[in-house]
């Protein structure tokens, strides 16, 4: 490892909070509009989303502690299971878990721009975003941690301005903020709600984000925990914050069914020459998840390169892991000449799944091969915490096999593929 400064809480904290407030978010409140016409079902699905998240959150931080090295689920699927299971898990990570998301949110970048700004083409600012993304984490990672807390708190910033406003300003939102217990009890139970949990789950993505470095970080296993429990409480409190505040600042009819149901409540709000600059704001804010993905996608493959002579190409220089973070980019920049690439998304979600569900699970095969490491448990009310994570994440698998039957076995499929794919990389290394 490179002798030269580590980051602290601080900068790891803003890359979770970073990596998991991106598109999704912003995205799906117009679609959960579609099945429940009142609040209090919509705002559970964020909360238990929240909690789940919370739940891996815990589960990791203890990993870090035990397997305290840098890759995340490629280093720990290989020492609980089998290396097999971790070259699925870093190829799947490496190349769609990060460099598709990266050329999501710049593309998302893009349409705010052009929304704002008709001469300006969505996929040149993503491009733009795309490269000065990777020159600003190409110098050291004191640099990268110094950008990613600017950025991050840039946004934060944005979003509670936001919230602020529509808790000043009178809101135009129509819905019902209050309705029995006991049929709020009843949409849950609901197929609908499961699947719909399936876009919360996606848009809580990246609360592991601080384990991909794990090295690089002062006081590593410190570091960590603090990142990814306090990371996901504070994106919890600013979900459930914002779909109250979308909710109240726009009549039903006019977010339903909606993409961008953050401009439709800015439009709402302040009128539609202000949210046209409202927008520009929502782009320069996502410029922190594409920084944030930029900066924990190259460790996975910098961590494979560091184990496997065939990908040695990608081992870390002097500490960086220079050239996967280029070959992130330009898989990025590839994905945004393509422009539709959301099946892309889909087919590899459920791998994706999989293979964190299985870090979570080798809790319990770690404590059962290392019983004097678990004098005193980290994980408060365990066994509760792993086994509500996997119970929710089998459910939304299953709800995807039954209503996406074909992108989910797609999914996994593709993860079996990448498994195998092990088979050639390590005879080519013996």
């Amino acid at each position: 490892m490179s002798d030269k400064p580590k980051a602290g809480s601080a900068a790891a904290t803003a890359l979770v909070v970073a990596s998991m407030i991106g598109t999704g978010v912003f995205t799906s409140l117009g679609f959960q509009l579609l099945d429940y016409q009142t609040a209090p079902p919509i705002l559970m699905l964020w909360i238990i989303g929240g909690f789940i998240a919370l739940c891996g959150a815990l589960c990791y931080a203890e990993l870090a502690s035990l397997l305290p090295k840098s890759g995340g689920e490629y280093h720990y699927l290989s020492e609980i299971y089998h290396p097999a299971f971790g070259f699925m898990s870093g190829l799947l990570s490496a190349v769609v878990g990060f460099a598709a998301p990266t050329a999501l949110s710049a593309l998302a970048i893009g349409g705010y721009v052009h929304a704002s700004f008709e001469a300006i083409p969505a996929p040149a600012v993503a491009v733009g975003v795309i490269l000065l993304g990777t020159t600003a984490h190409s110098f050291s990672t004191s640099t990268s941690a110094r950008v990613q807390t600017a950025a991050t708190a840039l946004k934060l910033l944005l979003i509670l301005s936001f919230l602020i406003a529509a808790a000043l300003l009178p809101g135009k939102g129509d819905i019902e903020w209050w309705q029995p217990v006991g049929l709020t009890q009843r949409a849950m139970l609901e197929p609908t709600f499961a699947g719909a949990l399936l876009y919360v789950f996606y848009a809580y993505s990246g609360w592991n984000a601080a384990v991909y470095g794990l090295e690089e970080w002062d006081r590593p296993e410190k570091t960590v925990r603090r990142a990814l429990i306090g990371g996901t409480l504070l994106v919890m409190l600013l979900y459930v914050a914002l779909n109250a505040a979308f909710l109240h600042a726009a009549p039903k009819a006019e977010l339903t069914g909606v993409l961008e149901v953050g401009h439709v409540a800015a439009v709402s709000l302040f009128g539609a020459s202000v949210a046209k600059w409202i927008s520009m704001l929502l782009a320069l804010g996502l410029c922190a998840s594409v920084s944030a993905l930029l900066w924990a996608g190259p460790r996975v493959l910098g961590a494979m390169g560091r184990d496997l002579p065939t990908l040695r190409w990608f081992a870390p220089v002097d500490g960086l892991p220079t050239r996967a973070l280029r070959f992130q980019a330009g898989l990025a920049l590839a994905l945004v000449a393509i422009g539709n690439f959301d099946q892309l998304l889909t087919y590899t979600q459920v791998g994706l799944t999989l293979a964190t569900s299985m870090s979570v699970f080798g809790i319990f095969i770690l404590r059962r091969r290392m019983p004097y490491r678990f004098q005193k448990s980290t994980i408060p009310l365990y066994p509760l915490p792993p086994i509500l994570f996997l119970c929710m994440t089998a459910v939304v698998v299953v709800v995807s096999l039954i209503h996406q039957p074909w992108p989910a076995v797609s999914g996994v499929l593709t993860a079996v593929v990448c498994a195998l794919l092990w088979i050639p990389f390590n005879k080519r290394r013996s």
